[in-house]
């Protein structure tokens, strides 16, 4: 199964937009932050656009999210949900709660969160900690970044889909 897992994407329609439709994929899991404090002009606009994905979506509250009312949009959003993929226990959050040092009790050995617009993949006493940095605002001179987990690696792709690093799991 190929999961594509981005984060942070704060109003970013067309980023968004552009990655969805360049990746294949089974699951799409976006951990968060659909939306900015100072600007909500494509809401709607994303809405739909996860809408459309609704079969496929795994969908993760960010803390830039407080104000929307998922069951009003016919959406579901969880915290943290960990779950079976690829031969592997999966944690998705989006990390303003939960991060590497601050797991929740119960984990996978995959741990996947967003919120620091950093990307990354490392490995630390047999957890695989990955972060799909941020679609929309790049932090820590990074790109616009998000993940791909199919059933024996992790990639972070840029948004142009260079691929900026990996890790057979």
């Amino acid at each position: 199964m190929k999961l594509l897992i981005l984060s942070d994407i704060h109003g970013d329609y067309k980023s968004l937009s552009s990655v969805i439709k360049k990746e294949s994929f089974d699951q799409l899991i976006v951990l968060g932050d659909l939306f900015s404090y100072y600007n909500d002009d494509n809401k709607e606009k994303i809405i739909d656009l996860l809408k459309e994905y609704k079969n496929k979506l795994i969908l993760i509250k960010g803390n830039c999210d407080w104000m929307i009312n998922y069951d009003a949009l016919m959406l579901k959003a969880y915290d943290v949900i960990t779950l079976p993929f690829n031969k592997h226990l999966v944690t998705f959050t989006h990390g303003n709660t939960y991060s590497k040092g601050f797991l929740p009790s119960y984990h996978g050995d995959i741990f996947i969160s967003g919120h620091t617009h950093v990307p990354s993949i490392t490995k630390e006493f047999n957890i695989i900690y990955a972060n799909p940095g941020s679609i929309s605002i790049p932090r820590n001179n990074s790109l616009k970044s998000y993940l791909i987990f199919d059933d024996n690696k992790i990639t972070l792709k840029d948004i142009n889909q260079n691929i900026q690093k990996e890790m057979e799991i």
